[in-house]
């Protein structure tokens, strides 16, 4: 995993500053009372990039650490509260639960002084505080939309969907044991989109944006029969005979070549039909 660098946006750290013995500054060593919430007293606005590799901005480029990162992520993918326990023994399955947990608080605490407020903390559970944007959810929520609706999508969905990142992955460099299934869930999620987006597309006439829409998915996976088919539709509906079967032969290349196996019948028969 990569280390962000460049600035971090600072906070006060207890209602009445830094000095003083008891002025009602955080100690992270001390457990909060059951569901009460520590807080910073700074209010975090900002923007959690998972999508593409780790990045978090609020103002500036923000500094986390490799293990903050694994954190935040963490916390970040488990929607809106995560349970302490849980994510303990995500990040450190190979240890014992004492050792998970004390790992836990350790990076919490030097979160909070790194990021102070960044993370909401409870004796029981930890959440991002509520300023932050996390591209991931807010692209999961749209892809949902898109693949729920069954009939023209709105002008104003097609619109957020051209500017929402549908490229790329969820932390596609981070080889992380418990991170693989939202991965896989996301990408499957992501795909789907994809051709469902261009498929809708096709239906409102508008045939460029669809083409392009399908090749960023079958970029996405060459092997994915039912990609290569959205790309072939896409050219026929354009017009692009010749492109469409150019596409078709490259896919029945690369199924040959990786599977050793022959394409899906269906995508050669709906090119001879057309």
């Amino acid at each position: 995993m990569r280390e962000l660098v460049h600035g971090h946006r600072g906070g006060a750290i207890g209602n009445n500053g830094a000095n003083g013995a008891n002025n009602g500054a955080y100690i992270p060593w001390m457990r909060a009372p059951a569901d009460q919430v520590v807080a910073d007293r700074d209010e975090w606005v900002g923007e959690l990039t998972l999508l593409g590799g780790f990045r978090l901005v609020c103002e500036d480029l923000v500094e986390v650490s490799a293990t903050g990162q694994r954190v935040i992520a963490a916390v970040a993918c488990q929607s809106s509260t995560a349970v302490r326990t849980k994510i303990a023994h995500l990040l450190w399955p190979d240890t014992t639960s004492e050792r998970a947990h004390a790992n836990l608080r350790t990076a919490v605490y030097r979160l909070e002084h790194s990021c102070p407020g960044l993370l909401e903390v409870g004796s029981s559970y930890l959440r991002l505080a509520p300023g932050i944007s996390v591209d991931v959810a807010r692209t999961s929520a749209l892809a949902t939309s898109i693949v729920a609706n069954d009939g023209p999508l709105p002008p104003a969905l097609v619109e957020e969907a051209m500017e929402a990142n549908l490229q790329d992955d969820l932390l596609p460099d981070w080889d992380e044991e418990w991170l693989v299934q939202d991965q896989l869930r996301y990408r499957q999620l992501r795909l789907t989109t994809l051709e469902r987006l261009s498929e809708r597309l096709v239906e409102g006439g508008q045939h460029g944006v669809a083409v392009h829409t399908a090749l960023a998915a079958v970029q996405a996976d060459s092997l994915r029969d039912s990609a290569h088919q959205t790309l072939i539709r896409a050219c026929l509906a354009q017009g692009n005979r010749y492109e469409a079967l150019t596409h078709f032969e490259t896919y029945q290349r690369i199924v040959r070549d990786e599977l050793g196996i022959e394409p899906a019948e269906t995508i050669g028969q709906f090119l001879c039909s057309a």
